[in-house]
């Protein structure tokens, strides 16, 4: 393994945020002498290289580096090598999709911790694994959150993985969405000899690119962890209500069926997940219920970064009125359903830069209302404008928020103040 060769050895870090300043810190341990460096690049790399997650694989100067001898992997893998030299070998597990990842990694280490297991939640979620590197002896399971990015330059993969959906996104990372495709689902293609995938049975994309996958537990079916008329259901077995769970959204309740499907292949007790289930809420920004104003609801789904992802919140307030704010960077994604869905249901739309303009103007085209605005304030004001009394003004953008925002949770925070300050 290669993390067995750095020690002692000269290696250099591309990337100093959160996952990159904690990979330098684990090597620096291990007597490595690290070099950090950003871009723009300012020489050509050499030698042992640590890629960012952020760093597009696909970029010219990797195939350079390669071509001139340089090796590069992640920090991720680094941990996995990690997991796997240690004699308690803990159960990994690894929790991908276009949508849903967080709230079922979460959902996924919540439950096994209310059993009783040491359970340690990390990745793309916000606690780089890396960091648990030098602990792994003090942990029974790992559950890493896992991007498309990370799961392109995976190397080996995990005990159990789940994959949720595929949606087109990350077009700018990827260079197609075919390609994001293939990427994502590496995380199959590199799992250990016998290891177990949880697939949707009900994504069409999962459906065509792994018809027939091997050791794939599949959840959403009847035959498997379901929902109907209001119950959980493990095949033709019944578990629990779907009442115990604290989350909007049908959407929702499939990741639940992930996360037990999860729980129950690492040995869990499904009928213990119901009372741990009415203690799990919503992360920030997920359909995140904000105070009454004016006696107007707010709802931050500022992590709607899909129209898929926005369709799901709409349905998720089905017998309210509802006045959306979207709008985005652009990645070409196809607004079709979303706009042909707030037509047919009456719902208004404020629109936000950039992707704002394409989504306002095929609104209109079917014969909706929808109006521009020119950022988060005066979408805001305009959106409160339109909506009566116990209507719902619902922040979902269907598009990422670079260029404007640093990330998805400044995005939401911002519509947060602009609420208050109404």
């Amino acid at each position: 393994m290669l993390l067995e060769s750095l020690k002692n050895s000269p290696v250099t870090v591309w990337g100093a945020g959160r996952e990159g300043n904690a990979c330098a810190e684990f090597l620096q341990k291990r007597g490595c002498a690290v070099k950090i460096v950003e871009d723009p690049l300012t020489e050509p790399l050499r030698g042992v290289v640590i890629k960012s997650p952020g760093i597009s694989r696909y970029r010219p100067e990797i195939a350079a580096a390669k071509q001139a001898g340089a090796t590069f992997t992640t920090a991720t893998n680094l941990f996995i090598q990690a997991a796997r030299l240690s004699p308690k070998k803990p159960l990994l597990i690894g929790v991908t999709g276009t949508k849903g990842k967080s709230t079922t990694s979460s959902l996924v280490a919540h439950l096994l911790r209310e059993q009783g297991k040491k359970v340690a939640l990390c990745g793309n979620i916000g606690v780089p694994s890396i960091s648990y590197a030098d602990k792994v002896d003090d942990f029974d399971i790992f559950v890493l959150e896992v991007s498309s990015y990370q799961a392109a330059d995976l190397e080996q993969g995990f005990d159990i993985s789940v994959v949720l959906n595929l949606y087109p996104e990350h077009i700018d990372w990827h260079g197609s969405h075919e390609r994001y495709y293939q990427d994502k689902l590496n995380i199959v293609r590199v799992r250990p000899d016998g290891a177990s995938v949880i697939l949707n049975a009900n994504n069409p994309r999962l459906s065509h690119y792994l018809p027939a996958a091997q050791n794939a537990v599949y959840f959403d079916a009847p035959v498997a962890i379901h929902i109907e008329n209001g119950l959980f259901y493990d095949g033709i077995e019944k578990l629990f209500a779907t009442s115990a769970v604290n989350l909007k959204g049908e959407h929702n309740l499939k990741n639940v069926c992930a996360a037990l499907t999860a729980v129950k292949l690492a040995g869990g007790d499904l009928f213990l997940c119901e009372d741990a289930l009415k203690t799990f809420h919503a992360l920030p920004h997920r359909l995140q219920e904000l105070p009454v104003k004016n006696g107007l609801r707010f709802v931050d789904d500022s992590i709607a970064t899909t129209p898929e992802s926005t369709l799901a919140a709409l349905k998720s307030f089905p017998e309210t009125k509802i006045v959306l704010i979207a709008g985005g960077y652009d990645r070409k994604q196809d607004y079709t359903e979303l706009s042909d869905f707030v037509v047919r249901k009456g719902i208004q739309v404020v629109t936000l830069p950039s992707t704002g303009e394409r989504l306002a103007r095929m609104i209109r085209e079917k014969g909706g209302f929808a109006v521009e605005a020119t950022d988060m304030t005066n979408a805001v004001e305009t959106a409160a404008k339109a909506a009566n009394a116990g209507d719902l003004v619902l922040l979902s953008p269907a598009a990422p928020s670079y260029g404007v925002y640093k990330n998805f949770e400044e995005r939401g925070d911002i519509f947060a103040q602009c609420v208050a300050a109404l």
